[in-house]
C-alpha cells in the first residue's frame, strides 16, 4: 500500500564524477531532460494522474527505432478510456495499468518499416488524439561482448 508519492527530481542534473547512467557527470532521474526541452514520459504519468488537466499521451516516443517485433503501448489518459490504431487498425486487449489513469496494450505485432501509432478518446464532446511513428527494421542480434554473455561466461 502506498501512502504517498514524491518527485525526486523535476530535472535530469549534473553531478561531478558520475559515470552511471550512460551520460558522465550527469543525473539523469529527473521529469525533463538536462537541457529543459524534453518531457520524458515519467512526466506524462505524474500529470495525467495528478492534474485536472485533460492528458492523453503514447509513451516510448523517444525510442523510435524499435528492436522487436513484439512490443507493447502504453497510454496515459485522465481523460476517459483510450482507443489506440497501429497503421489505421484499432488494437485490443487493453487492461489497465498502476492506476487509473495508465492503459496498456500487449502483445503488440509492428510491421516492418515505418509504424504510426495513434491514441484517440472523446471527452465532453471534444476528440483528442496523440500520434508517435517507431520504425522496425528487425531484431537485433546480442553480441559475444554482451553483458549477458560475459556473466555467463566468467560462472555468474
Amino acid at each position: 500500500y502506498i501512502i504517498a508519492s514524491y518527485l525526486w527530481n523535476m530535472f535530469d542534473f549534473g553531478v561531478p564524477m558520475w559515470t552511471r547512467g550512460g551520460v558522465p557527470a550527469r543525473n539523469l532521474k529527473g521529469l525533463i531532460t538536462f537541457d529543459r526541452k524534453i518531457k520524458k514520459d515519467s512526466y506524462y504519468w505524474y500529470k495525467a494522474n495528478w492534474s485536472e488537466e485533460p492528458v492523453l499521451f503514447l509513451t516510448q516516443r523517444r525510442n523510435t527505432d524499435r528492436e522487436r517485433k513484439q512490443t507493447s503501448v502504453t497510454v496515459y489518459s485522465n481523460i476517459g478510456t483510450p482507443k489506440v490504431y497501429l497503421n489505421g487498425k484499432e488494437l485490443t486487449g487493453i487492461r489497465k495499468g498502476y492506476t487509473d489513469v495508465h492503459y496498456i496494450f500487449d502483445n503488440v505485432t509492428l510491421e516492418q518499416g515505418k509504424n504510426i501509432v495513434k491514441t484517440v478518446t472523446t471527452r465532453n464532446g471534444q476528440e483528442y488524439t496523440d500520434e508517435i511513428e517507431w520504425n522496425y527494421t528487425g531484431e537485433k542480434k546480442r553480441s559475444a561482448d554482451s553483458h549477458e554473455n560475459k556473466n555467463e561466461h566468467a560462472g555468474w
